[in-house]
């Protein structure tokens, strides 16, 4: 009886060895893919993530720009070997943004923080502004420092837009810092540009984004 086991169970791996085709049979199994990447997280106290405003009413006489400075955000960039497959993402509160004209007084602060928070950004309906990156074009590096166009989608006041960003980056050790700079527009997001006082104060459609972040690996 055991003979006869053995014999079949001979006859069921010749049956299968001479089924299997030579590549088949020859065939290395596959290496498994190395994914690692280094994750560095955002220090917002070392960082800088501003927005300039342009002002088109009568008070660009005064303020020909205002800039609004975002005090509350954490974020992660992922960098496997692969840089083209680098990954960033970023929250913002907006409770967090606020006027940093240093020209300003208190009570045109108060003012113009009402209006960002209550009718711009609204704020508490809208807590966090977000960024998502899905890939990157036109990588370049030359030893410590790369640069490249960060494709993502920042979703504002609850609209997401694909949005286009030139970074730099210069790692430094373990450290990690990114600058750039982009212009949006407030329309592209449902906003409308805020303006009143009959016209002295009117606020354009385009801003610009500008960051200076600096983030630690681990």
């Amino acid at each position: 009886m055991k003979r006869c086991l053995s014999h079949f169970l001979l006859l069921l791996f010749l049956l299968f060895v001479q089924g299997a085709s030579p590549a088949q049979r020859n065939k290395a199994p596959k290496k498994p893919i190395n994914m690692a990447a280094k994750t560095y997280s955002f220090s917002a106290a070392q960082s800088q993530l501003t927005l300039t405003l342009i002002q088109e009413g009568m008070l660009r006489k005064i303020h020909p720009t205002h800039t609004v400075g975002v005090k509350g955000f954490t974020g992660r960039i992922q960098l496997p070997a692969d840089e083209s497959k680098a990954f960033a993402e970023l929250d913002a509160e907006a409770k967090s943004f606020v006027n940093i004209d240093k020209s300003m007084s208190d009570f045109e602060r108060s003012g113009f923080h009402k209006v960002l928070h209550e009718e711009v950004l609204a704020s508490a309906k809208h807590p966090t502004i977000k960024f998502r990156s899905v890939s990157t074009s036109n990588v370049q590096k030359n030893g410590d420092n790369r640069s490249f166009t960060l494709h993502g989608d920042l979703t504002l006041r609850g609209v997401t837009k694909r949005v286009a960003f030139p970074v730099k980056v210069t790692i430094n050790g373990n450290q990690l810092r990114a600058t750039g700079e982009e212009n949006i527009k407030q329309t592209d997001f449902g906003i409308t540009p805020y303006s009143g006082g009959l016209g002295t104060i009117k606020i354009g459609d385009q801003l610009k984004v500008s960051f200076v972040i600096v983030a630690t690996g681990n």
